[in-house]
């Protein structure tokens, strides 16, 4: 019996050494990742602002969506073409 139990406990540890070693690749190529030239130009772009020589920076506002949505409700027909027509003629 007490064998039986020291066998599940090296089990669950080696389980957890697996899980662990895994999460160190994963954080591992993250790192690498983080090192490289293109992610900081992507960071320095976006976070930051910053741009090449000779590029401009277009920033627009955050309620972009909500402008966009009342521009088409304002200029958006509320009567369909065909029925505008139908309506001229007859």
């Amino acid at each position: 019996m007490h064998l039986f139990k020291a066998w599940q406990q090296i089990e669950k540890i080696e389980k957890k050494v697996a899980e662990l070693e895994e999460k160190k690749k994963e954080l591992s190529e993250k790192y690498q990742y983080y090192q490289t030239p293109e992610f900081i130009e992507e960071e320095a772009r976006n976070k930051l602002n910053m741009a090449k020589p000779g590029e401009t920076i277009v920033i627009l506002p955050p309620n972009i969506k909500n402008l966009n949505s009342d521009y088409k409700a304002q200029f958006s027909p509320q009567i369909p073409n065909w029925k505008k027509w139908w309506n001229l003629f007859f």
